[in-house]
């Protein structure tokens, strides 16, 4: 029986060290406490960031600050106090940061700059309006609670937003999950947000924050991304966060399982988690992308597979190995000629829709939890030799010979191929599936740890956020 502790702490550590050990699955010692405030990389050269390689930024403030230039010697030198109307740009240099205000240089320096408010206000704003890149300029336009960064990491601008943690998660919840969800929900998935934070984070110091604002690692919008509903969520539950052991957990989550959560291991290749255990998911059957169907042709399969670097001929069959959950480990494909690939379900999966997020509608290949419906496949024509030609319909994709004494067989019923003997002697035909092609999937996301959609359910039922988070994480406890 999960038995749940709560407890409130009363200390907190001003910085998890970079030194700090974490790691997601491999169980090393975490603090459990929780940082007060937490660095946001919004502009960055990782590959993660919806904003990279930027050139340029334009800023511009609501509310008490001062732009600081934190290289001078001995102490910190003010560059200047922005007021509300101004419009201030920081340049990429190769010696450094260029400062602007209103279009009029400021200073040079080897950075970092930062935008700091003089008092702490839950009034104060700074508005990244929009950053270039080499190119023309574009539009960021979402303003941040807190101070901002600007810092040169060798050929681009990084922008980092830091504020108390609390604060990052109004910005975070309600884009993890709809702020118009019922409350236990929402707390639930602020107790994961806190966690997954806390344990991730060291994750990215060698690169000067904490977190990315995508779901690289979790989504982050700002301020102009809050909700009433999500802010009371993240208030009821300050400081909570989820433990395993007395250590933080890796409190990964997804949209919608579609009916069965993963082991860790089945996605990840990690070492087994005892609190990411996979399970059957009722909640998880109803909502969202709990349930998808796409349907293409044979050919495009053809397709997609050669595109990807894949050699193969006409083909005749498919076959799914599968994990117990019913999430297709690998599928194998075979052409008339016998020869097979092999991709993960995932692989395959993102052949149709790469990182099954270009595409979001339930028409569309979600995940790697799927069937096929061999029923949309069509049986193959065949032509029989017998002095002349003659087409022979053959009924699902076997084919049948009738002997003198009236007897009927199945051809040739294991292999790709069958064999009829005519006036020209012995002929090869393959068994060449075509026409479309349907699979028939569940879920949307890597199916780890919390179902979102299903916590929704949980929650319409009448579940508190401690039931929700007991289902989906084994074994776990509160601390806070």
């Amino acid at each position: 029986m999960v038995r749940i502790r709560v407890f409130t702490i009363r200390t907190v550590i001003a910085m998890v060290s970079a030194l700090a050990v974490f790691f997601a699955f491999g169980g090393q010692a975490v603090s459990a406490e929780v940082p007060p405030t937490v660095r946001v990389g919004i502009v960055t050269p990782n590959a993660g960031s919806q904003y990279r390689n930027a050139t340029a930024v334009v800023f511009s403030v609501k509310g008490g600050y001062k732009v600081v230039d934190l290289s001078a010697i001995p102490g910190e030198d003010v560059i200047g106090t922005p007021v509300e109307g101004d419009s201030w740009q920081v340049y990429y240099l190769p010696s450094g940061l260029q400062i602007y205000q209103n279009g009029t240089p400021l200073k040079i320096t080897s950075g970092p700059v930062v935008v700091r408010e003089t008092v702490h206000d839950s009034a104060n704003r700074v508005s990244l309006d929009s950053y270039t890149n080499g190119g023309p300029g574009a539009s960021i336009g979402k303003a941040y609670r807190g101070n901002m960064e600007f810092r040169s990491n060798g050929s681009s601008v990084t922008v980092v937003n830091e504020l108390p943690m609390d604060e990052y998660l109004y910005g975070v919840v309600p884009r993890e999950m709809s702020n118009s969800w019922p409350l236990e929900a929402l707390k639930a998935q602020t107790i994961a947000a806190r966690t997954y934070t806390v344990t991730n984070y060291s994750k990215r110091a060698v690169e000067g924050f904490n977190m990315l604002d995508t779901p690289s690692d979790q989504a982050y919008g700002g301020f102009g991304y809050e909700g009433a509903n999500a802010t009371s969520a993240v208030q009821e539950t300050s400081g909570k966060i989820l433990v395993y052991n007395g250590q933080p957990i890796s409190a990964v989550y997804h949209s919608t399982s579609g009916g069965h959560t993963e082991d860790n291991e089945n996605v990840w290749g990690t070492t087994p988690v005892n609190y990411l255990r996979g399970k059957p998911d009722s909640y998880s059957t109803n909502y969202g992308m709990a349930n998808w169907t796409f349907t293409t042709t044979i050919d495009d399969v053809k397709n997609k597979l050669e595109q990807s670097g894949s050699q193969i001929g006409p083909i005749s069959n498919f076959q799914l190995e599968k994990y117990s959950s019913g999430r297709v480990k690998t599928i194998i494909i075979t052409d008339i000629n016998g020869n097979t690939i092999s991709k993960s379900g995932s692989e395959f999966g993102k052949l149709f829709n790469p990182k099954f997020y270009t595409y979001v509608n339930n028409t569309s290949f979600m995940s790697n939890f799927f069937d096929i419906n061999t029923d949309q496949v069509t049986p193959p024509s065949y032509y029989v030799l017998n002095g002349r030609a003659e087409k022979v319909q053959v009924p699902g994709l076997s084919l049948y010979g009738i002997s003198d004494d009236g007897s009927i067989q199945a051809l040739n019923g294991q292999g790709a191929e069958f064999y009829v003997l005519g006036a020209a002697g012995s002929s090869s035909f393959g068994k060449a599936a075509s026409g479309n092609i349907s699979f028939i999937g569940h879920g949307w996301g890597h199916g780890v740890g919390m179902s979102q959609w299903g916590a929704y359910e949980m929650a319409i039922q009448g579940k508190s956020c401690t039931e929700i988070l007991q289902f989906y994480y084994t074994g776990v406890e509160i601390s806070g």
